[in-house]
């Protein structure tokens, strides 16, 4: 298993530790629905470092070829994405986000459980040279409605980067503009040592860490998926309702997509809340239910400190796909109302 390149600060700083995707990551420090509600309210920074960080080198039209968004068409500092790199079915092989350097060299971001398996993925359908730079820098996200406030403007908009510069008088790597939580947000890649002295200013300052629960909690009130629990490699973009793609272009399982955009789907991901006051929360793989009828499933589910009620999505059929109405959810042998809704929650 991996360690987080700061565990022992993050330790100091009262870390309760789990494993994630073969890391062992700080889970949360206080309560994850004061984590939660810091970077809703305030901000809050989380560290990021177990996410698979990749710099690809080699011609563009190959690289086009595995991208499942036109990249060629962005401007060099730019990020594309969400986008995917999809199997031959469509099926994700992972969902990523891309920075483009320039016209032969990209940055990528991978989910920390797909990291090898895509530096074997792009290797194996090209020619493009691959660096793991996973291990080289740690990745802090600061986030929260607040960040501009706390930390002044920054001159970057979003989906922007830039390479090789200061932030707050640190010399890092990489900083973006970007988040994962729906609030305003910056992302810095920086050496581990660097990384240290950073975090530590972030806390001076009055910033606090948040874990990996509080950063779940806030993706799924904004309906963002998580590769492993909501899409997989059996999963196709349509059926996700997760539109990482451009059919404008060519790329590795387009005419599979193609295909199933003309056939039809026989599974649609949805976003549901349930009543306020209920705290069972259904776990993946929970039976989705109309009147009686197996409808789908649920894939996440958490409670939302900042809507007060338990939340989750997962995929039913699409003839269930009863949108603003109520369909239900077994939980423990008991069935729980869940009311269908859209994406964002908040």
């Amino acid at each position: 298993m991996f360690v987080s390149p700061f565990h022992d600060l993050e330790e100091k700083l009262g870390a309760n530790f789990g494993e994630f995707a073969g890391w062992e990551m700080p889970m949360n420090f206080n309560s994850y629905a004061e984590e939660h509600m810091s970077v809703r309210s305030s901000v809050a920074f989380f560290n990021l470092s177990h996410m698979g960080r990749l710099r690809v080198k080699g011609n563009p039209k190959e690289f086009e070829m595995l991208v499942a968004k036109e990249v060629s068409k962005a401007n060099s500092g730019n990020m594309i994405g969400p986008t995917a790199f999809l199997n031959d079915k469509a099926g994700f092989k992972d969902d990523v986000m891309v920075y483009k350097v320039s016209e032969n060299e990209w940055l990528i971001v991978t989910n920390a459980v797909n990291r090898e398996k895509i530096v074997n993925w792009i290797k194996s359908n090209s020619n493009l040279d691959v660096e793991d730079l996973t291990f080289k820098y740690g990745m802090i996200a600061i986030q929260g409605r607040k960040l501009e406030e706390i930390l002044g403007k920054n001159e970057l908009k979003l989906l922007e980067f830039k390479l090789n510069t200061k932030f707050m008088g640190y010399e890092v790597f990489l900083i973006s503009r970007s988040g994962w939580t729906g609030e305003n947000g910056l992302e810095v890649w920086v050496t581990l040592d660097v990384g240290r002295q950073l975090i530590m200013e972030l806390v001076k300052i009055g910033i606090k860490p948040a874990g990996l629960i509080a950063r779940d909690s806030l993706r799924q009130e904004m309906g963002f998926v998580l590769y492993g629990e909501d899409i997989d490699e059996t999963t196709t973009p349509v059926e996700a309702r997760y539109w990482v793609f451009s059919l404008e272009k060519d790329f590795i399982g387009k005419d599979s997509l193609v295909e199933r955009i003309k056939s039809g789907i026989e599974k649609v991901r949805i976003g549901f809340k349930m009543k306020k006051g209920e705290r069972a929360i259904p776990r993946h793989s929970s039976k989705i239910y109309s009147i009686g009828n197996e409808a789908g499933y649920v894939t996440s589910s958490t409670f939302s400190p900042y809507l007060n009620r338990v939340i989750g999505m997962g995929y039913v059929n699409p003839k269930y796909f009863y949108l603003g109405y109520n369909l239900s959810v077994e939980i423990r042998g008991r069935q729980y109302d869940i009311k269908i809704d859209e994406f964002p929650f908040i």
